[in-house]
Formats: C-alpha cells, structure tokens, sequence
C-alpha cells in the first residue's frame, strides 16, 4: 500500500560570497553556516511542532514518490519514501531535517536506482519510541535495508552516517556512502555544553536553546551570520526539532572517540568531505574514517561544506552515482 507524497517547494540554489564586500551577509552564508551548525540540512521542509510535521501537507504532487511503511524492531511504525529503477539505495538523514530535505538529491539518482529514503522516528508519519537511544535508530535503518533487500547500498549524512555505519557492521551493504558522521575523534562534544543547551531549551524555549548551541558547541557562525539565520524560515522551522536535536546531540556526545572499531566493515565506502567544513567537528572524523575503513576513498567537494544537498545537489547526486556505479 502506497500514498503519493505532495512535494514541498525546492529552495532556489543560494548564489554568492558568505560576506559580500558591501558588508550584508549573503543568503548562501547564512544558509551553510546555520545548517552547518545544526549538523543537518537546511532544506524546504522541517517541523513546525516538538514533531516534525509531515512532508505531505503542501506543494505539488510530483508522481515521484509514494510513502510506505514498515516496522522496526521494537515495534515502532516507520514512514519511507520510495521512487526510481535499478538496485536499492538506501538513504538516511541527519539530526534537525527531515527526509524531503533529500528529495532533491535521491531524484538525481532515480534513473539509476530505487531510492528508499527513511523518515526518521519521531518525524513525519513515523512513530516515536518511548525511549531514545541511537540503538534504536539503528535498528531503524536495519529494518529499511531488510526492506530494500539484497544487494541495496547505503547512505548517510551527518547523524544518519554514524547510523548507517553502526548498521553495517551488523548487515554490510552493496556499497556505503557517509557524508561527515560527526564521531568524536580528537575531542567529545562537552557533556557540559549538551547540558547547557537542554536547560536553556527547558527554561528559556527552543530559539534560546539553538542560539545556545552555537554559543557553547559549535562555534561556528559570526554573530552577524547567526542574526541573519535566525529570521529565515529555516530556524522557525528548526525550532520544532528542538527535543530530538536535543536527544540526538547528547547520543552523539556519548560515543566512544574514534572510529577504530569499524575497522572491520568490509565494505567498498565512500567517505565524503566539503573541504569548506570545519576541522574538529567534521573533517577529522571523515579523515579518520578514510584511514580506518579497509576498503575506503575519500571524495572531497570542492567549495562544500556539510550541506552540498542544499548547496550543489547535482555535485553530490553526481559522486555518489559515479561511485555506486563503479566495477
């Protein structure tokens, strides 16, 4: 059983420098540096509630996708979105996004492939789990690919990569694809800081606690370029992501650093790196990674940072194309 999906509109490419010599700041800054920030794509189509709000409520309907459903391990009623021909691709997301931030991307690649794009527990038409733990993603994903079926490759961004490599370990896929998984490698995300950000959220609300974030763990935005993000659409619809930002930012904070442990995933990877991205956080995980993993390349995309989904979606449908297509 299958519903046809009702399509968001696309954000139009962002067009010139992150600051500008008239001292503005551009909308393609704001939009790298605040998705960047978030460890998460920037695209059309995020909640507007503590859950996000389903994909299917505006836009026009492409006869591209279609929803449907399986279940996870515990239990829990997971939504995906299919569309293409050819082997599986499995698709998997970060933290503060949502599946239609990819839809651009996966219909790239739908000529060649059947796109299976997961949305993600507690977002859209997916049920919640009564408990959080990135365990339970994982299991998530694992349902996903048992669904695809054999031979069906993997990819995932940001948060959705240290699921998508988790769940290799326990079913290797055709080949895998990470996009900067944000492992602790040199350093942990401060327990102190997820702390900081959770309370502020509790006592202050959701825009007070994303603005605590970038103050206290990411470090990334000017204040000029974190202004400016805050009267996009994009932060009012990141605020109804606060409570699994939350949860998810502080499962990331609890990893064991380092990626040696994957040591044994015997699988043709692509690591994927923005050479715009910065170090701690994003570049030394996927640098570590490309040394760990026994069958591993590193692409790294000119001009990019963490999200070349939102910024130069033909670059990255045309990597991951070119790599799963390989002999």
């Amino acid at each position: 059983m299958s519903t046809p999906w009702k399509a968001p509109p696309i954000l139009a490419p962002p067009s010139s420098h992150p600051t500008p010599p008239d001292g503005t700041v551009s909308r393609r800054g704001v939009l790298s540096a605040g998705a960047a920030l978030m460890l998460a794509g920037c695209g059309s189509a995020s909640g507007a509630r503590t859950r996000a709000a389903s994909d299917g409520a505006v836009g026009q309907e492409p006869a591209a996708f279609t929803q449907h459903r399986i279940t996870s391990a515990d239990g829990t009623s997971l939504s995906y979105f299919r569309h293409g021909q050819g082997p599986a691709l499995v698709w998997i997301y970060g933290t503060l996004s949502t599946w239609g931030d990819w839809r651009d991307v996966a219909s790239r690649l739908s000529p060649h492939f059947t796109n299976f794009v997961l949305e993600r527990r507690g977002r859209g038409a997916s049920a919640d789990g009564a408990a959080y733990a990135l365990e339970r993603e994982v299991e998530d994903v694992l349902a996903l690919m048992q669904e695809a079926g054999p031979g069906a490759s993997l990819f995932g961004h940001s948060l959705g990569g240290i699921l998508a490599v988790e769940a290799a370990t326990r079913r290797p896929p055709a080949r895998l694809v990470l996009y900067e998984p944000p492992f602790p490698i040199s350093q942990p995300i401060a327990r102190e800081a997820v702390e900081r950000v959770r309370t502020t959220w509790k006592r202050e609300g959701p825009d007070a606690a994303l603005v605590a974030a970038q103050h206290h763990i990411f470090r990334m935005l000017t204040p000029e370029q974190l202004e400016a993000f805050r009267q996009t659409p994009q932060w009012a619809k990141q605020l109804g992501m606060m409570e699994s930002f939350v949860r998810e930012i502080s499962a990331v904070a609890d990893l064991p650093m380092g990626v040696e442990r994957f040591r044994a995933v015997d699988t043709s990877t692509l690591v994927i790196l923005g050479d715009q991205s910065p170090q701690v956080l994003l570049a030394e995980p996927a640098q570590a990674l490309a040394k760990a993993l026994p069958h591993v390349s590193l692409r790294v995309l000119p001009g990019q940072g963490h999200v070349a989904h939102v910024s130069a979606p033909a670059l990255l449908a045309r990597e991951v194309e070119v790599f799963l297509s390989a002999r």
